[in-house]
C-alpha cells in the first residue's frame, strides 16, 4: 500500500469511528433517559403505596444506578467522537501531509508533526478509557462555571469544553440542566442532553402525549408550548439522524438533519409567519429541498454525479413568529428579540467546525419575516457567521442599509458587502411591498438598501400568481429553488 493509500484509508476510518461513537452515545443517552424515568416512575408509586418494600427498594436503586451507568458511558461515547473528530483530524492531516512529502520525495515528510498529533490524540483516548475504568470521579471534579469562564463567547465555550475530560463534562451537564442550549458544545453533546430535557419537559405537563400543566411557571411548559414540544418530540423520533441543537421551555427550539459538524456545508432555515414547532416538518422539508438543489447545482458544474458533498439543513424555530400577516406588518420586536439567539448559534456552529480546521459554508436563509430576524441578528458589529445571508420574499430586513450589516468570520467582525447579502423575489410577490411601511427595514437587493438582487418570477407568471408565488420559493421544481441552489454551492 502506498503512503497516499494509508493515508486515505486512515482519513476514513477516523471520520466513520467518529460518527459512529457520536451515533452510539447518543443512542446511549436515550437509553439512561429511560432508565432515569423508571426509576423515577417507580419512586411515585412506592409514595401511593402500590410498591413498597425492600423488593421496591431495590428494584428503583438498581434502575437508578443503571441509569448513572449508561449516561457515564454514552458521555464517554461522545467524549470520543469529539477527540476523534477534532484530535484525529488533525493526525489525518498530519499523515496526508506526509504521504505527499513522501510521495514527492521520500524521506522529505515530517514524521515529527505525525508522530506530536498522534500523541495528543492517544493522550485524550487516555482520558475516556480513565473515565470507563472509574478512576475519576466526576463528584471529586472541581465545580466550573461554563459561563463565567468564558463570558459566554461561543468560540471560549468550545476551547473550553473540548479541553475538558469526560469527568468535568459529566459534572457540569449534572449541574447545569440547560447545558444542551449553550453553543459552543459540539452538537451530538447538544442532542443528548436536550433530548433528556425535553422527556423532562413533557413528564413536567403530566403526559408524553403533550397535555399542558396550564400554569407556565417554574420551568414548565404551557399548555401550548406542552402542544408543541410534543410535535418536536413526535418530528425526532420519525428520523434518529436528527439533531436537537436548542430547546427552550416556551416552545422554541433548533434542529438539524443531521450532524452539521461533520457536514460539508450547512443551510439554515429561519422560517417566517405563522411558523412553530407544531409545523416543524415544513420547515424542515423546505431547509432540506435547499440543501437537495445546492447539491444538484454542486453535481452540475462538477459534470459529474458525486460532485455534491453533505449537506446539512437546520430548522431554526429559535424564535416567536407572528401568528399572521397583520401582526408580522405591523412589527419587527418578534425579529429583534431573539436575533441575539440566532447570531449565537451560527457563532457556536462555526466555533465547533473550526476546531477540527474544516470549515463548511454556512448559508442563512430568512425567509418572509425570517428574513426580518436574519437582517437583525446581523445588524450587531459582532457579526453572523455565515458566508451567505439570502433574503428569501423579504419584506424588510429591520434595518435600512446593508451599511449595518456584519459579518463574522472566525470571530472577526467586517462589513457586509454586496455578495454577502443577496434577496430572492418574484415581481409578483406582494409581501415585499410590506417594506414601503418603513416597519420593517428595508428590502434587500434594492438600490436603498444594496445587496445583490435575484429575480426569480415563474415564466409566462400572471396576475393569478399574486396568490401563490410568495409560498413557492422553495417548492421543488421551481425557478426560484433552483436558483438559491446555485447561490448556496457557490460559497465556500
Amino acid at each position: 500500500m502506498s503512503p497516499a493509500q494509508g493515508a486515505d484509508g486512515l482519513v476514513a476510518a477516523i471520520d466513520l469511528a467518529a460518527a459512529r461513537a457520536a451515533e452510539v452515545g447518543r443512542r446511549i443517552a436515550d437509553s439512561a433517559e429511560d432508565l432515569d424515568s423508571v426509576a423515577r416512575r417507580l419512586g411515585g408509586r412506592a409514595t401511593d403505596g402500590e410498591w413498597s418494600g425492600r423488593a421496591g427498594e431495590r428494584a428503583r436503586g438498581e434502575a437508578a444506578d443503571a441509569a448513572v451507568e449508561a449516561l457515564m458511558l454514552s458521555g464517554n461515547c461522545l467524549f470520543v467522537a469529539d477527540v476523534l473528530r477534532v484530535e484525529g483530524s488533525r493526525l489525518a492531516r498530519a499523515v496526508t501531509g506526509w504521504a505527499a512529502a513522501e510521495a514527492a520525495e521520500p524521506g522529505t515528510g515530517d514524521a515529527v508533526a505525525v508522530q506530536d498529533a498522534d500523541r495528543v490524540l492517544a493522550m485524550r483516548l487516555r482520558e475516556a478509557a480513565d473515565g470507563l475504568a472509574g478512576r475519576v470521579d466526576p463528584a471529586t471534579r472541581p465545580c466550573l462555571d461554563l459561563s463565567g469562564s468564558t463570558d459566554g463567547d461561543p468560540r471560549e465555550v468550545a476551547r473550553l469544553w473540548h479541553s475538558l475530560g469526560p469527568a468535568d463534562r459529566a459534572r457540569l451537564a449534572r449541574d447545569h440542566p440547560g447545558l444542551g442550549s449553550a453553543a459552543g458544545l459540539s452538537s451530538a453533546t447538544r442532542d443528548a442532553l436536550n433530548r433528556t430535557r425535553l422527556r423532562r419537559l413533557l413528564d413536567a405537563t403530566g403526559s408524553a402525549a403533550g397535555a399542558g400543566s396550564g400554569a407556565g411557571t417554574g420551568g414548565r411548559p404551557s399548555d401550548e408550548a406542552a402542544r408543541d414540544l410534543a410535535a418536536l418530540a413526535a418530528y425526532l423520533e420519525q428520523d434518529p439522524r436528527r439533531h436537537l441543537l436548542d430547546l427552550h421551555p416556551d416552545g422554541r427550539a433548533v434542529v438539524a438533519s443531521a450532524d452539521p459538524d461533520s457536514a460539508e456545508r450547512v443551510v439554515t432555515l429561519v422560517p417566517g409567519t405563522g411558523s412553530s414547532l407544531a409545523d416543524l416538518g415544513r420547515t424542515g422539508e423546505r431547509a432540506g429541498a435547499v440543501c437537495e438543489a445546492a447539491g444538484a447545482a454542486e453535481r452540475a458544474g462538477a459534470g459529474d454525479e458525486d460532485g455534491a458533498g453533505a449537506c446539512v439543513a437546520v430548522s431554526w424555530q429559535g424564535y416567536d413568529a407572528p401568528d399572521g400577516i397583520v401582526s408580522a406588518g405591523s412589527s419587527a420586536g418578534p425579529a429583534w428579540a431573539h436575533a441575539g439567539d440566532l447570531r449565537t448559534y451560527a457563532a457556536g456552529l462555526d466555533a465547533v467546525e473550526g476546531l477540527d480546521g474544516d470549515d463548511a459554508p454556512h448559508a442563512a436563509i430568512g425567509y418572509s419575516y425570517g428574513s426580518v430576524v436574519l437582517g437583525a441578528a446581523a445588524a450587531d458589529p459582532e457579526g453572523l457567521a455565515a458566508d451567505l445571508m439570502l433574503h428569501v420574499g423579504s419584506p424588510g430586513a429591520g434595518v435600512e442599509s446593508i451599511d449595518r450589516q456584519w459579518v463574522d468570520e472566525a470571530g472577526v467582525s467586517r462589513p457586509a458587502v454586496d455578495d454577502d447579502v443577496v434577496a430572492v423575489a418574484s415581481r409578483w410577490d406582494p409581501v415585499p411591498w410590506w417594506s414601503i411601511t418603513g416597519v420593517l427595514g428595508e428590502r434587500p437587493g434594492t438600490d436603498e438598501f444594496g445587496g445583490r438582487s435575484v429575480d426569480v418570477t415563474e415564466p409566462g407568471a400572471g396576475r393569478e400568481a399574486v396568490r401563490t408565488a410568495h409560498s413557492r420559493y422553495l417548492d421543488p421544481g421551481t425557478v426560484s429553488l433552483t436558483e438559491i441552489g446555485r447561490l448556496v454551492s457557490g460559497i465556500e
